[in-house]
């Protein structure tokens, strides 16, 4: 025993040693010791050394799954589960083909038999809802057994940022193309416009040249107005702002009378036939014919000369149906369900020799729909041409009259009107037309000067831009109410602006009368004859 006391306090010290150098090591944070012995080093993992990787699969946004390699799950994550909508205990011990959409399943079963990949795919979510997903699938080689690591990613905030991020770039598109076919629609009749008043400048205003010139500038005059109020009236739309005045329409008479423009021009080659009943609606005649003259100038529109184009008007059942169908360049099945949406067209050439702005057609089926009736329409593709089928309530016929409303045929009696008007070449010209039909006027250009005049001439209309320098045209109107002379004159506002409520706005200043420039002349003239009882409103 005594021989063997000093081997034991060389162990003991060795230990001591030992012990103190483990006392400094675990000092820092330990994940796990390695303890060497006869058999081999032994590896003992502290508790505390896997929980920071355990919290971050539990806490992921992924779903995370460890699956055998025939697919049963061994472990899944909260992430996961909620993904799939079921417990956690129900979903552990499934297989995980039981989560994915049936039309998937067969893709999955490739890429766990691949035990490695990345694949997109769909998931059954809550209430049998499939979504889509992104598999990221891993092996991990043990001698336990091998395991498959399965990473799942919702795509739903992906997939709908990108739509997202599409419409918004398409509609980008479209305002541009918009944009670009406004300007060309617009530099088109203002060019030939121009060229026409130079051919009157050099013909001196004489003979067929200057015929044909005013012929040009009023007929592209009129194409600008009617972009301009298919402009405005697409805005009232939208807004909600048209009002329909009702009354019964001979349908067959509207039809005619919306054809005889096209008919008459020999510049379009394009035959036309009708055949059109006798049925009658409850409609506004105003834009019944707007929704007539739009459809009827699509049709013409993708028409080629020497084409075909055939209208049809008769009964069924209880609706007015009409048939426009033409044998024109037709419509594609990419653009066909689109057809009726604001500023899409259908297919152009290069040198966008159709034209158009896009906002016809919408502004046909909203009339449409207004009135309670329904247009579809139909193509069988491209140089198939194209067929449109607009149906409206019948009502029973009323043969004493046309359906449209008429102005009475009266001699219009001489004014004195008051044009106050900033613009210099819209006032002259205005104020040539009114004295052409006899009125006599006083313009001013600015209200002061218009209040000046006023008192000196004491006119019996006032013609007034709201757009004023200075002294503007609502100021100026509550002005002229004030003057004892002024309560029963009869007040026209005029505006380039047609925004919601400007009509309203009009009339709570004193105006009898709100008109949307350019201002139409024989609208003034009706106006001036009759006065403003029967026309209180805005312009249409």
């Amino acid at each position: 025993m005594i021989t063997g006391q000093p081997d034991h306090r060389k162990q003991t010290e060795t230990l001591r040693v030992r012990l103190a150098e483990a006392e400094k090591m675990l000092q820092g944070e330990i994940d796990a010791l390695v303890v060497e012995g006869t058999g081999g080093n032994q590896v003992y993992t502290l508790h505390s050394a896997d929980e920071p990787y355990r919290n971050l699969v539990e806490q992921m946004q992924e779903g995370a799954v460890v699956l055998t390699l025939g697919g049963d799950i061994l472990y899944s994550n909260a992430r996961f589960a909620a993904l799939v909508g079921e417990p956690l205990e129900s979903v552990v011990g499934s297989r995980v083909d039981r989560f994915v959409n049936a039309s998937d399943r067969d893709d999955v079963e490739v890429l766990l038999r691949a035990g490695s990949g990345r694949r997109r795919s769909s998931l059954i979510g809550p209430h049998a809802g499939a979504f889509e997903v992104s598999l990221s699938l891993t092996t991990t080689v043990s001698g336990n057994g091998d395991r498959l690591n399965l990473i799942v990613t919702d795509l739903r905030e992906l997939l709908e940022a990108n739509s997202s991020r599409e419409r918004a770039e398409r509609e980008s598109r479209t305002k541009d193309e918009f944009l670009a076919m406004l300007a060309h629609e617009l530099r088109s009749p203002l060019g030939a416009i121009s060229n026409a008043v130079r051919v009157l400048e050099l013909s001196h205003a004489e003979g067929d040249a200057a015929t044909r010139a005013h012929e040009v500038i009023a007929r592209q005059v009129g194409q600008i107005s009617h972009l301009i109020n298919d402009l405005l009236d697409a805005e009232r739309v939208v807004s909600g702002k048209i009002r329909l005045n009702r009354q019964p329409l001979d349908m067959a008479d509207a039809v005619r009378r919306a054809v005889a423009p096209f008919g008459g021009d020999v510049r379009l080659a394009r035959h036309i036939d009708i055949s059109a009943e006798p049925v009658w609606i409850d409609a506004d005649a105003v834009r019944i014919e707007q929704v007539l003259s739009n459809v009827l100038t699509n049709a013409v529109k993708y028409t080629p000369s020497d084409g075909q184009i055939h209208v049809t008007l008769h009964g069924d059942g209880n609706d007015a149906v009409l048939i426009v169908e033409d044998t024109g360049f037709g419509v594609s099945p990419e653009v066909m369900p689109f057809i009726f949406d604001m500023y899409v067209q259908a297919d152009r050439t290069l040198d966008r020799a159709q034209g158009g702005l896009g906002i016809g057609l919408p502004l046909v089926r909203r009339l449409v729909e207004l009135h309670g009736g329904t247009i579809v329409a139909s193509s069988a593709g491209e140089g198939q041409g194209t067929t449109f089928t607009l149906r409206l309530k019948l009502v029973p016929s009323i043969r004493t009259s046309s359906g449209v409303p008429l102005a009475p045929d009266r001699r219009a009696s001489p004014r004195r009107v008051l044009l106050i008007e900033d613009s210099g070449d819209a006032r002259e010209m205005l104020r040539m037309m009114l004295q052409l039909a006899g009125h006599v006027v006083y313009d001013a250009a600015d209200g002061a000067s218009g209040l000046e005049l006023m008192n000196a001439v004491r006119p019996d209309v006032g013609i007034i831009d709201i757009s004023l320098p200075g002294m503007d045209g609502y100021q100026l109107a509550r002005r002229i109410r004030e003057e004892p002379f002024g309560r029963d004159m009869l007040l026209l506002a005029m505006t380039g602006y047609s925004a919601a409520g400007d009509a309203d706005r009009s009339l709570e200043h004193g105006f009898d009368y709100h008109l949307v420039k350019p201002v139409d002349l024989e609208q003034i003239a009706r106006l001036l004859n009759e006065g403003a009882g029967a026309f209180e409103g805005t312009s249409t």
